[in-house]
């Protein structure tokens, strides 16, 4: 890796990440309540623990679910998550976009 680049996230992290940003600035939320979230440096250690518990919670619930034996290791299953969250996000812009 060069000294330019940057590492690559995990899945997990990645997850955990976007809990934590919906957290941090709610459904209908603006630039106001990021930059209060960014200020309060309490708030986002309290949030990035909650976020990394609740990513982990998440994968955990998958692997214990019926089938969830077989989704593969916590990277995969995370990953899953992931992609599934991406589509919800395209399809609700998409639909959005049509009215």
């Amino acid at each position: 890796m060069s000294s330019t680049e940057k590492p690559k996230l995990s899945n997990i992290r990645r997850l955990a990440i976007e809990k934590m940003s919906l957290d941090a600035v709610p459904k209908g939320g603006g630039l106001a309540d990021a930059i209060e979230f960014l200020m309060d440096k309490d708030r986002i250690l309290k949030t990035a623990r909650e976020a990394d518990r609740w990513a982990k919670n998440a994968v955990l619930a998958v692997k214990c679910a019926p089938g969830g034996e077989n989704m593969g290791d916590d990277e995969a299953i995370a990953g899953e998550i992931l992609r599934q969250l991406e589509a919800k996000k395209k399809s609700r812009a998409k639909s959005l976009s049509q009215n």
